[in-house]
């Protein structure tokens, strides 16, 4: 079975970490959350460093697992860089967009700052969550937790199942 990884893409608070934790366990693959290895500087050198951190990551869980869930904002660069880079080590790359709207996201039960909120809203205004590259997108607003982590996981099923 070729190693895949799946990309969820979002703005701050959408519930990426949380929905792909969850996801990640039910399906048995493993779980990067993207957030953590951000590099600080410069943004330029900062997106690279975070970028190739991320793969490095997603490469030595795939050691181990089948598949990945990374939970990090996709910008059209990032997806270049991860498609091209998984695409050499033989490794599929999917997207999956979750999207909120955004009163929804300033009032989940993780407390967003005032600049998060603002960079929330600047972010859904980039389109960060529905992006052409994304083979499916997700309402993390329409339902419960539950119910939308069970269909966060059957559309990572279906992208897989495309191969």
């Amino acid at each position: 079975m070729q190693k895949a990884v799946i990309l969820l893409d979002g703005p701050i608070g959408v519930g990426k970490s949380t929905l792909g934790r969850a996801a990640a366990a039910s399906l048995g693959y493993g779980l990067i959350d993207g957030d953590n290895l951000s590099a600080p500087g410069y943004w330029l050198r900062s997106i690279l460093q975070t970028n190739r951190g991320i793969a490095r990551a997603a490469q030595d869980k795939l050691q181990s697992q089948t598949a990945v869930i990374v939970s990090y904002p996709i910008r059209c660069t990032n997806w270049i860089f991860f498609q091209k880079t998984f695409a050499r080590a033989g490794i599929e790359c999917r997207c999956i967009g979750l999207i909120a709207d955004m009163a929804h996201i300033a009032a989940r039960q993780r407390v967003l700052s005032s600049d998060e909120i603002a960079r929330s809203r600047e972010m859904i205004d980039q389109g960060y969550g529905q992006r052409a590259f994304s083979d499916f997108i997700v309402r993390t607003d329409g339902a419960g937790f539950d119910e939308t982590c069970a269909q966060l996981t059957m559309k990572i099923r279906q992208v897989l199942r495309r191969r």
